[in-house]
């Protein structure tokens, strides 16, 4: 996993979050410098390279992050018949606003689904900011909504308002289930808490039905390393943010996993079985405000028998 030192990712990431409105008159002073210089081979090329590049900057900063798509996804043998619309990775607070959040919970009211699954991470750092007005949207969800936590709600990295951010969700209508298990259309829906926080004992699962339809909703796709093989088990998850930018061949190095989880349908062997897991991408950004080749999703899944 690459990373950055703690003073070098923050001024990186202040130069991307407040100095990226200056990438706009660059890019119009490059194609003022191509008009003029066009007749000059080797200078017209090098402010075409230089213009890609900044109209690269802005498609990541400005456009990309704030697109939302619906990705749908048929997952048979799931021993349940059912349709669930997965959002992961919110972040709402320092890059994601409420107004976004709005805009996640117009699109998943629209897709006529059994229920909404929430994986975890719903915070960025929001210090100074209610979360009670940041997460007002959640409260008009149509279809019934369940979450679990993730690491940046619980101070893995930034603060942990765990005990605050559970008491808004309530009052919200989302219903947190780390360490329970509810019964849905057709299965039975278990959380796990985070990984990185400690929190994914799945002793919950040793309580129930080992033959029936389960879901299990978590943060860490990682998690997944936790559980025992059953029929119809399916694991949930976020986190990863499919790498939030996509890059070939280097976004890879960048995944906060052990496992090698990435977005959409893996599996997991362990040596008692396999574990088959659907990651989403999600729908925000940490670290710094840019997504590239990978817009925000809301993952619809068609459960079928």
């Amino acid at each position: 996993m690459i990373s950055l030192g703690m003073e070098s990712h923050g001024l990186l990431r202040a130069i991307v979050l407040h100095g990226g409105g200056l990438a706009w008159p660059t890019a119009a002073v490059f194609v003022w410098a191509l008009w003029r210089l066009r007749h000059r081979a080797c200078w017209r090329l090098l402010l075409a390279m230089a213009l890609a590049a900044n109209l690269l900057f802005l498609w990541a900063r400005f456009i990309e992050p704030n697109l939302i798509v619906v990705r749908h996804t048929a997952l048979a043998g799931t021993g349940a018949s059912a349709r669930i619309a997965l959002i992961g990775d919110p972040h709402v607070g320092m890059f994601k606003d409420a107004a976004f959040l709005e805009r996640v919970v117009a699109r998943a009211n629209a897709l006529n689904v059994d229920a909404v699954l929430l994986a975890g991470d719903l915070t960025y750092e929001p210090q100074g900011q209610s979360l009670d007005a940041l997460l007002a949207p959640l409260a008009r969800l149509k279809a019934p909504a369940y979450a679990v936590l993730g690491n940046h709600d619980q101070g893995k990295p930034g603060p942990d308002i765990d005990i605050a951010l559970r008491r808004t969700l309530a009052c919200h209508g989302v219903q947190v289930i780390e360490g329970r298990a509810v019964k849905l259309k057709g299965f039975q829906l278990a959380g796990l808490g985070d990984r990185w926080a400690g929190k994914d004992d799945p002793a919950i699962l040793a309580t129930l039905p080992a033959d029936a339809p389960t879901l299990v909703l978590a943060h860490n796709p990682d998690s997944a390393e936790r559980l025992q093989p059953a029929p119809h088990l399916l694991m949930l998850a976020g986190h990863t943010h499919g790498g939030q930018m996509r890059i070939p061949f280097l976004y890879r190095h960048v995944l906060p996993v052990q496992y090698g989880f990435d977005r959409g349908e893996q599996w997991l062997d362990r040596p008692q079985g396999t574990i088959r897991v659907f990651t989403t991408a999600g729908v925000g950004e940490s670290g710094l405000p840019l997504r590239l080749f990978n817009p925000p999703v809301i993952d619809v899944l068609d459960l079928q028998p």
